[in-house]
């Protein structure tokens, strides 16, 4: 192939359809319990009391409700993928393989957001007050937030979250009236989350009895939750007005191309760079809607 501006435009198309298809491919699932926030700014501002509020009878005027409080700061991050081909693999039209290549570079793309999501997840950060996001000791104005509970996932430790995140308070003492729906487990603990909210039939007392929380929530596998993490597990209320994590998007960039013979790449190493440019994070933000098991 000649590498004249025509054939590097055509390339350079060819190379971006396979990006646009492996942006298809990636785990889309992690939006069940990652709200999004389109981001405008270098640094997005959220308060601590997400969770307030209550209807009240109208009695003489009206009682505003005004976000108020602590905030805390989440600061967008930059990241690239840069991929580069040999041009004497242009030339000598040996550019197969690059589809492949491509196509893994848009799913590896797609999947930024549910990996800084379990990044946020499994952290170990403080969060707003001072304490970890995930504590047994925390208090919103009047109401305890204890969201930890200890311990293997089981049918215990999955009643003693539910029961848990079930009598959570706003702050101001009243109950939120929460009903966690979601189980979210790495690979490691799908036949486990599955015989507890799937199953027909449990063994109790030496009898086969019927599940009681049969259908209760929805199993969620989080393929991000591996290695160090694989055993840690979290239960979900995500029919609120927002998830218990963030992922802030600020900049989706469309693929660039160096392939001019100005250009560094080429002129010194001739090779042509394609590459993406996204910028955004991800972070807790109601620990009232997460419950997390086994994080010790």
């Amino acid at each position: 192939m000649d590498l004249n501006t025509e054939n590097l435009r055509k390339l350079f198309y060819a190379f971006n359809a396979y990006l646009q298809r492996g942006l298809g491919g990636g785990w889309t699932e992690w939006t069940r319990f990652c709200s999004v926030i389109n981001s405008s700014t270098a640094i997005e501002k959220y308060p601590m009391t997400i969770i307030q509020g209550a209807m009240r009878e109208w009695v003489g005027p009206r009682l505003i409700n005004e976000i108020e409080g602590k905030t805390f700061d989440v600061k967008n991050r930059d990241f690239e993928h840069t991929e580069g081909v040999n041009r004497n693999d242009i030339e000598d039209d040996n550019i197969g393989f690059y589809e492949a290549l491509f196509t893994e570079m848009g799913i590896n793309a797609a999947n930024l957001w549910p990996e800084l999501a379990a990044e946020a997840l499994t952290g170990s950060g403080n969060w707003a007050d001072g304490k970890p996001f995930f504590s047994a000791s925390r208090k919103i104005g009047k109401a305890a937030i204890n969201n930890v509970v200890s311990g293997a996932l089981s049918v215990s430790t999955y009643e003693t979250a539910r029961s848990q995140m079930m009598q959570f308070r706003k702050a101001d003492g009243t109950p939120i009236g929460l009903v966690p729906d979601l189980l979210m487990v790495g690979p490691a603990l799908e036949n486990t989350a599955r015989r507890i909210l799937k199953a027909e039939l449990v063994a109790e007392g030496g009898n086969t009895v019927s599940n009681v929380h049969k259908d209760e929530a929805e199993v969620l596998v989080n393929p991000f939750l591996v290695g160090d993490n694989g055993n840690k597990w979290y239960l979900v209320c995500t029919r609120r007005g927002i998830k218990p994590v963030i992922v802030q998007k600020r900049k989706e960039g469309a693929l660039q191309r160096w392939d001019k013979d100005t250009d560094p790449c080429v002129k010194d190493h001739n090779r042509c760079d394609y590459g993406l440019h996204y910028r955004g994070a991800s972070a807790m933000v109601a620990p009232q809607l997460i419950v997390g098991g086994n994080l010790e």
